[in-house]
């Protein structure tokens, strides 16, 4: 956990929708008419998101980058149970690269729910997930379950992130109750789970259809397969494609299944995997090298893990403004530092939330120690402490330490650990209220803030830094020890970090007591206390994670915190607006230290992303590559049912110089039973054994076989050609003109989907998939 915490450290602490267009902060978007339309800020949050998302999906076709689309959408939208959490905060080039903001737009405003796959359990993301292929039962079923279900375990259980009778991707696609949309443009978009990346469909047609039933991704990444009580997985197929082809299998397999990409193709057909710790990303296929680009983009996530993980919280900082949007990035930093919302059994996040929050909670134990730590007391005394405020009285504190993580899988975190409000019990053997106990931490970390200020002799500079900070034995070692030298898997910022942090005069150190005397002042009002008791109290947000709450649920608590959606500001001396003016307001001590932080974070990990986003990911994120064109939206507010938004991007960047298919330009049509999780009924046929199974499978459902070879009449010369290898690419131009439309029943729970993208080359002409 390479120096988040010294990120952490430097944090202080600091329901109406929105149904009309807004008034103020109106901005101008071309939209590629005779006439310029104005939207309003929403508005252009809602064409950000589904922009952004757009082109993520875009980019993996064959005819642009060529990485197949289901692992990238699954290692930015789920990245903790796919355990590819790829790091969205770094630099590349000088530039500040924060793909969280940009995604956190289509996730907050457009999809709220996608967000309850991302958990501790296995699956990941289909792209039938974000893309209107099938009917709205098949979405407006997750809205109301939290699952979707596109396979099954061996005795025919369906759905995933249940407590038993999990799917563990046996059958993709084959369930008789799928049903493709029967509007035409949405069921053309069949494509986009197989047809995108690296010889996918040269493949398909040698027999393999993807990899096996309950795999996990083919990177370093995950430590162990799932089960059908532990949440199941939708791990099959082209969910993994880049990384399982980069490997030949997948790392674990949840069914038992100890096959390789390799039988499921012929003796004939030769295969050979990358050498990944060479950094050589390419498999071969009968002499064939493929898939560097796919196979780079997965590897590099699985590879940063864990520093992605800890990248993607401090990416939160920088979506915070004084906006709809950057009022919900605040709720999910404060969640981090200051928790009112959690969730047994989300062991991951509520790890997080209590390295976060001991940043404040456990320096009432560093207090603790120096009143019986005689010596230092006297050193303090002696340099002018004041001895009423060295010798005051504090309540028992029970510190957040390593043991309080439990063990992943087998112990539960101490959930009640992690609440803020525990600072609000009261000890029934201290005659000392909570609040005053409150009041008596800020006074005493500001008087040590003061005393520090006022030392200019070296040695008692020396003495300080040694005995309460750097020392090995110092107090601070002590209490931070979680926060220095880490616990279980997550890492600690280290000893050389932690000097930094502190200062050569102690003066970093300073600072953040000054903002944490100030964390403590806040806490110990009483309208604070029963705000703050309000919400964790309240039954709506009992036992939920922030992805649990409807989008009216989450306004409604965003504003009780303190942001007004009428005015779009934080109302003053709200609970955010202590919030926002702590990360934001640098005249303000520590203000600049917590920025400064959060860029030597990002700055971590920029060698490590170099080349990923100079070959790949910047194709995706600069919009120097995209131009935004002709938008039409018919709703001010993402919630209103069936609205939909229109927009045309046009593509201007590097493209697959071995693929040939901007120039497919016959039409395939897309029969109504077709199956495009594309699974081949041959290599599963096992499992139709079960006869509960049996009974919900349609075994004539067109699947495992490419639509456009027939007609097309293609042989293997053809599909290369038209898949390309993802191998050499060359500058291209192409235009997509794309629909989304919220597709949910409810009000409250938003659902964006695309419904129609339209595809056009260089020339003009419309070319199509060959699925």
């Amino acid at each position: 956990m390479k120096k988040l915490i010294r990120t952490l450290v430097a944090l202080t602490f600091l329901s109406t929708p929105v149904t009309s267009v807004v008034a103020c902060g109106k901005k101008e978007k071309n939209t590629g008419s005779n006439n310029e339309k104005t939207l309003t800020d929403l508005q252009n949050d809602m064409l950000d998101g589904a922009s952004f998302l757009s082109k993520m999906i875009l980019s993996g076709r064959h005819e642009n980058l060529n990485y197949n689309v289901n692992e990238i959408l699954s290692m930015y939208l789920t990245p903790i149970p796919t355990a590819l959490m790829m790091p969205v905060n770094y630099k590349f080039n000088n530039e500040d690269i924060n793909f969280t903001t940009k995604l956190n737009k289509y996730k907050s405003l457009l999809a709220p729910s996608i967000n309850k796959i991302n958990n501790d359990n296995y699956s990941g993301i289909f792209t039938s997930y974000v893309m209107g292929m099938y009917d709205n039962d098949f979405y407006n079923n997750f809205l109301k379950n939290g699952y979707f279900e596109d396979s099954f375990n061996q005795t025919g259980g369906k759905g995933f992130n249940k407590k038993s009778d999990n799917e563990l991707g046996i059958l993709a696609g084959f369930d008789k109750d799928l049903k493709l949309s029967e509007e035409e443009n949405r069921k053309n978009l069949a494509w986009a789970i197989q047809d995108t990346g690296a010889l996918t469909n040269y493949l398909l047609d040698k027999g393999y259809d993807g990899s096996y039933p309950g795999d996990t991704n083919g990177t370093s990444s995950p430590k162990s397969s799932s089960n059908d009580k532990k949440g199941g997985t939708n791990g099959s197929g082209y969910l993994y494609y880049n990384s399982v082809v980069s490997k030949g299998k997948g790392s674990y397999n949840a069914n038992k299944i100890k096959k390789e990409l390799k039988d499921k193709i012929d003796e004939t057909n030769v295969f050979e995997k990358a050498n990944i710790t060479k950094k050589d990303y390419s498999s071969k296929i009968n002499g064939l090298s493929f898939n560097k680009t796919g196979s780079m983009i997965a590897n590099t996530a699985g590879n940063l893990n864990v520093q992605g993980y800890i990248n993607n919280f401090s990416s939160i900082i920088d979506a915070v403004s004084e906006s709809d949007f950057g009022a919900e990035a605040l709720l999910n930093v404060s969640n981090y530092m200051t928790p009112l919302l959690i969730k047994k059994g989300d062991t991951s996040y509520t790890m997080m939330q209590l390295i976060a929050t001991s940043m404040i909670q456990n320096i009432q134990n560093v207090i603790k120690d120096i009143q019986e730590n005689e010596d230092f007391k006297l050193f303090l005394k002696n340099k002018g402490f004041d001895e009423n405020t060295l010798n005051i009285t504090f309540s028992k504190f029970d510190e957040i330490g390593a043991g309080d993580f439990g063990i992943p899988g087998f112990i539960e975190p101490k959930y009640n650990k992690a609440k803020i409000t525990r600072l609000y019990d009261r000890d029934e053997n201290s005659e000392v209220s909570p609040l005053d106990n409150l009041k008596n931490v800020s006074k005493f970390l500001n008087e040590l803030a003061k005393l520090q200020k006022s030392l200019t002799n070296e040695e008692d500079i020396n003495k300080l830094l040694v005995e309460l900070y750097t020392g090995e034995d110092s107090i601070f070692n002590d209490s931070y020890g979680l926060i220095i030298n880490g616990a279980l898997t997550i890492k600690g910022i280290g000893q050389e970090s932690w000097v930094k942090l502190v200062g050569k005069k102690a003066e970093g150190a300073t600072n953040l007591l000054s903002l944490l005397s100030n964390v403590y002042n806040d806490l110990s009002k009483n309208e604070t206390k029963e705000l703050l008791l309000s919400v964790s109290n309240n039954e709506i947000y009992n036992n939920k994670a922030i992805s649990d709450l409807s989008r009216t649920e989450k306004m409604k608590l965003i504003k009780e915190l303190g942001y007004d959606y009428n005015e779009k500001t934080y109302t003053e001396n709200s609970f955010f607006k202590n919030y926002y003016n702590s990360l934001k307001d640098t005249n303000k001590e520590g203000v600049k230290e917590i920025n400064d932080l959060f860029k030597y974070l990002k700055e971590g990990l920029n060698d490590a992303m170099n080349e990923v986003h100079n070959k790949a990911l910047q194709y995706i994120y600069d919009d120097k590559y995209w131009k935004t064109s002709n938008v039409t939206l018919n709703a001010t507010d993402p919630s209103e049912l069936n609205a939909k938004m229109e927009f045309t991007l046009e593509y201007n960047g590097i493209g697959d110089a071995e693929s040939n298919a901007d120039l497919q330009t016959t039409k395939i049509d897309v029969p109504n039973n077709f199956n495009p999780y594309q699974t081949k009924l041959s290599h599963q046929e096992d499992y139709l054994k079960n006869e509960e199974l049996n009974s919900q499978v349609d075994k004539n459902k067109v699947s495992g076989k490419v639509l456009g070879k027939e007609k097309l009449n293609l042989d293997d010369n053809g599909l290369i050609n038209y898949d390309g290898k993802g191998e050499k690419y060359k500058n291209v131009k192409h235009k997509y003109n794309i629909v989304w439309q919220n597709i949910s029943n409810s009000s409250d729970n938003p659902y964006w989907v695309i419904v129609d993208v339209k595809s056009y080359n260089e020339n003009g002409e419309e070319f199509y998939n060959i699925y």
